[in-house]
């Protein structure tokens, strides 16, 4: 055989090898779809295998999510859940509270794109919550982490009262670390 077609043989090999990597991550970067071609329903397990920490410094999605975790997206119904609720504790007095996000409008945006880019069972009352709270109108907050804490089945926690802006300043910073 000449040289010129082992090269040539090894050339193509090699492209069409370059050729598969490329398409097979591509394919694990995209949000599995259903036979129409749409996301579907989010998941609504909330496993833990859906969640890294940013820790992991090439985290592309981390940078985009607000809440500065790694998560897939769409989130999951029960991540829009936790989210919110653990937004809602800055606002509420609670007997326990055990997940905290600061509330920012970066992170209300955020998770009204995800209502626009997936449907959820109850994304009606995530709305509800959410554009209030974009508005600056908290005054239902206590109504608010209760249907959500209601809708993960919670027993302990349950909201009782707005907190006073000196009680708010205070919890937020008494928190060292955000977490849901």
């Amino acid at each position: 055989m000449s040289k010129k077609l082992v090269f040539g043989i090894l050339g193509g090999v090699l492209l069409l090898t370059m050729l598969g990597i490329y398409i097979a991550v591509g394919s694990l970067e995209r949000a599995p779809e259903d036979a129409s071609g749409n996301s579907g329903i989010a998941d609504t397990s909330g496993s833990a295998a859906e969640v890294s920490t940013t820790e992991e410094e090439d985290g592309e999605q981390s940078a985009s999510n607000p809440f500065e975790e790694k998560v897939k997206t769409p989130l999951s119904e029960s991540l829009v859940q936790q989210y919110i609720h653990a937004m809602s504790h800055q606002k509420v007095q609670a007997k326990e509270k055990w997940s905290f996000f600061e509330i920012t409008g970066e992170r209300i945006d955020f998770l009204l794109s995800q209502l626009e880019t997936n449907k959820y069972e109850h994304e009606d009352l995530y709305r509800e919550i959410l554009e209030s709270w974009k508005e600056g109108d908290f005054s239902n907050a206590v109504k608010d982490h209760n249907a959500i804490w209601r809708l993960q089945d919670g027993t302990i926690g349950k909201a009782t009262a707005l907190l006073e802006p000196e009680a708010e300043e205070a919890f937020l910073q008494k928190q060292k670390k955000e977490s849901r």
